[in-house]
């Protein structure tokens, strides 16, 4: 059973602050651009009980609603993960036009909803990362078996077993930490920041 989503963002592009995100969403990313309005991408999850199309008539009746909203249906897309959808969603706002491309996808009873926002007069620029991004969605059981070779986290992770006396522990902590970021650093960067920011969190923890 996948219980582990991650995305490989654009090259570049930094995460958000926690505090700008909504509840629902679990990590962003946002690129250089416009001033006023700075390309991102988020990665959402619902709780569900319907099926990917039912979800996605969910989501136009959703967006349909809402004022200075237009909304369409870009058919089948093909995910790392599996079959979802594309939909692309365009919005006014203060600062022009907004145009965002959601790639919805259904496993389980939990619905994965990635989306990328760009002001459209930036979007000819971002069309292809985002498209990249968005595509690049991945569900796995495992962080680190989605490693293309995992041997030297796997001796890390089996170092950790033995732990040096109560009053060492502390700054072996520190050291095991640290190893873990060059770890990270040195051996997942075809990963992207995602899955890396997934490897270090589970690390620390």
């Amino acid at each position: 059973q996948a219980s582990v989503c991650y995305f490989v963002p654009p090259p570049g592009w930094s995460c958000a602050g926690p505090k700008n995100l909504s509840p629902h969403v679990h990590i962003g990313f946002i690129g250089s651009g416009s001033a006023e309005f700075k390309p991102s991408i988020n990665l959402a999850t619902e709780k569900v009980d319907i099926s990917l199309k039912e979800y996605v008539q969910a989501v136009k009746n959703i967006h349909l609603s809402e004022a200075n909203t237009q909304w369409r249906d870009l058919g089948k897309f093909k995910l790392a993960a599996g079959d979802g959808r594309l939909t692309e969603i365009s919005s006014r706002s203060p600062v022009g036009e907004i145009k965002m491309l959601q790639a919805l996808f259904v496993q389980g009873k939990t619905a994965y909803v990635l989306t990328g926002a760009v002001l459209k007069k930036d979007y000819a620029a971002h069309q292809k990362e985002l498209l990249q991004a968005l595509q690049s969605l991945t569900l796995v059981s495992d962080l680190y078996a989605a490693l293309p070779q995992n041997q030297r986290f796997q001796e890390f992770f089996d170092s950790l077993a033995s732990r040096p006396p109560k009053e060492q522990l502390n700054n072996w902590k520190l050291a095991q930490w640290t190893k873990l970021q060059t770890l990270v650093q040195e051996e997942s960067a075809q990963m992207g920041s995602h899955w890396q920011f997934l490897a270090l969190k589970e690390g620390h923890e």
